[in-house]
């Protein structure tokens, strides 16, 4: 579904602080061995602790969030996708739109079969203490090299039947990609950073805790649990039994969470697994997860979200999030062009250490052009209205992830207005019967981990008159390696009459971000290289 925002008033995003983190670079996963340091298992108990102030802290809000969820009741938000859902200023006398924002970690990962893959703490044995996860039968883990299944819990081993070797998520997964991926989530530091943004954290306690009357006594599925907080939530909101279904080395730490919160810990079984690789002889009320990467589908989660949704989730059950919606709009900021433009400076150097290198220069060019910039910017640069797509968590294909396209009517108020590209950011919303909640990443709001994301086009565009349509396409296609290929196409009128009219395009990766907020300035020039001329934007963009 297609829809252009309008004005509308704002939709609460969620009782998140509005403190600023550091981003968790979730769409620029490090090859393995790139964190400064990966914990080993005696390490988790400064993630316990953080955690555990966390819902001391929530914790005394608790009844404050049923009262309140309570009186939420008679003021519960349509479910309107053309609902812009943000609080971000309005820009340029038109008023842009900000459209109504990580992961604990992924629900994917290879399989393993040894004490701490794929065996719910709580198993009879070694973890069968009190307050530990509890076992179960239940469940079967799937060994995809052609070995069949086993089955973990206090029933001991049994083989999985009707599930294929070839998994679905390696048939579409580079594996290379993969193991950076669920590496990059293993590590404690980058499930803190994701914690410690408030916004996002904090929203997920609302919309979990404060929907109460929806996860009384319910079995739940946390999808890529990661530290296990939002299985957690489940729990204090009252469900009786959650399946935290992580497939990194996070889960290890995960099961400790659970088995540190005893009250809440003997209702979790936390299986090391993929989703894809995951059987139940039961299936779940409940669905929840952190699923959204940059841009809403950076990752690729979502769809492993939908496999959840479809082998695991009762008719009529519910999903947190239930809805998904990105938004598009064009901006105009000089100043970042001409940051991207010169980035490539240095490649006009005729003698580098006596070496020519100015052969390399246009190439530079193209490559820095193709990065997506992630940053928090002022709402102040969009320059027109937003499209937005909106994806129903609960009935979309997993297929219709693979290729997406946002056609772009996009009107500009202001005459000489210069277009230099498109910006984006994306909202979630979970449809609480007591407490409907959106988590937003608009400008305008508070900052997330996920900040928002530019794609800045070699060739601006200029309007010269008020009022006027620009055109085109935002496409995104998926590739092996969990991320897009993102495709922009824009046309304007022509900038004098009998002129053709002006066309600007660029494709992007939305795996390789530039990261902006974290940028530390150009590099000085070694000892002994020349100068670089001079270099700018002509009259057919950047030169």
């Amino acid at each position: 579904m297609l829809a252009v925002c309008k004005a509308a008033g704002p939709v609460p995003a969620g009782n998140g602080s509005s403190s600023h983190n550091a981003p968790s670079a979730r769409g620029s996963t490090p090859s393995p061995g790139s964190c400064i340091r990966c914990p080993s298992p005696t390490d988790a108990g400064s993630l316990a602790g953080a955690i555990s102030n966390l819902l001391e802290t929530y914790g005394e809000s608790v009844a404050a969030a049923a009262d309140s969820s309570q009186q939420a009741g008679s003021k519960k938000p349509k479910l309107d996708p053309e609902h812009r859902g943000d609080g971000a200023a309005q820009a340029a006398s038109h008023g842009p739109p900000p459209g109504v924002a990580g992961k604990a970690s992924s629900a994917h990962q290879q399989q393993q079969t040894s004490a701490d893959g794929g065996v719910a703490a709580g198993a009879k044995g070694k973890a069968g203490k009190a307050g530990a996860p509890v076992a179960t039968p239940e469940y079967v883990l799937a060994n995809r090299k052609g070995k069949g299944g086993a089955a973990v819990g206090a029933g001991g081993a049994a083989q999985a039947k009707g599930v294929a070797d070839v998994s679905l998520f390696d048939a579409k997964t580079d594996q290379a990609s993969a193991e950076s991926y669920f590496h990059y989530y293993s590590c404690i530091m980058h499930q803190q950073n994701m914690l410690q943004d408030h916004q996002r954290t904090g929203t997920y306690y609302t919309a979990i805790v404060g929907n109460r009357s929806d996860f009384e006594g319910k079995v739940v599925m946390d999808v890529g649990s990661g530290s296990g907080i939002l299985s957690l939530f489940a729990v204090l909101a009252g469900a009786r039994k959650v399946y935290a279904v992580e497939a990194s080395g996070m889960a290890h730490y995960a099961r400790l969470l659970a088995s540190s919160n005893p009250s809440m810990g003997s209702r979790i079984v936390v299986l090391k697994s993929r989703v894809e690789d995951v059987v139940l002889t039961e299936k779940v009320d409940i669905l929840v997860s952190e699923p959204m990467g940059t841009l809403l589908v950076n990752e690729r989660m979502l769809e492993s979200y939908c496999h959840a949704r479809d082998a695991f989730l009762k008719p009529g059950g519910k999903m947190f999030p239930q809805l998904g919606r990105i938004h598009a709009a064009a901006f105009s900021d000089d100043a970042l062009y001409q940051e991207v433009g010169s980035k490539a400076a240095f490649w006009m150097q005729p003698s580098f250490y006596g070496i020519d290198v100015t052969s390399l220069y246009n190439a530079a060019v193209d490559s820095y052009f193709a990065q997506v910039v992630v940053d928090a910017f002022d709402s102040a640069v969009l320059v027109s209205n937003c499209a937005t797509k909106v994806y129903d968590f609960g009935t979309v294909p997993e297929k219709a992830l693979h290729d997406i396209v946002i056609p772009l009517q996009l009107m500009v108020a202001k005459a000489n207005t210069t277009i230099h590209g498109i910006a984006c950011w994306f909202d979630v919303f979970f449809d609480g019967a007591d407490n409907p909640t959106w988590l937003s990443t608009a400008p305008g709001l508070p900052t997330t981990h996920w900040f928002q994301l530019r794609c800045v086009l070699k060739q601006p565009l200029f309007i010269t008159s008020p009022n006027t349509l620009v055109t085109g396409t935002l496409r995104m296609v998926c590739h092996s390696r969990q991320s897009y290929d993102i495709h922009i196409n824009l046309t304007a009128p022509p900038l004098e009459p009998h002129m053709p009219a002006q066309t600007s395009s660029g494709s992007f990766d939305l795996k390789d971000p530039f990261y902006r907020q974290l940028s530390g300035g150009a590099v000085a020039a070694p000892a002994g290289a020349e100068k670089a001329p001079a270099w700018g934007m002509g009259a057919g963009g950047w030169q």
